[in-house]
């Protein structure tokens, strides 16, 4: 699945945007989403997708920073991820 389909497929977590702004939403916003808002599939099948560099990339622009909008829990399993697969 490609990340446009995956947004497309996940449309209805970002219910509060324009529907021509999802598709140009960043990796930070996709992220945050997926795991605050999304099932365990989904950020399985996001990490697919943007791989976990990337995803280390997210993590360090919010690390030590007010989380913004993160759940405590999808916040501490992103870090854990981050840790044990990004290197």
């Amino acid at each position: 699945m490609s990340r446009e389909e995956f947004i497309e497929k996940n449309a209805h977590l970002f219910w509060y945007m324009p529907k021509d702004a999802i598709k140009k939403i960043d990796d930070d916003v996709l992220v945050e989403f997926i795991f605050n808002y999304g099932t365990w599939e989904d950020v399985k099948e996001l990490c697919k997708i943007i791989g976990f560099q990337k995803l280390k990339e997210v993590y360090q622009n919010i690390e030590g920073k007010k989380t913004g909008n993160y759940f405590p829990e999808p916040y501490n399993y992103l870090k854990l991820l981050v840790e044990k697969y990004a290197h």
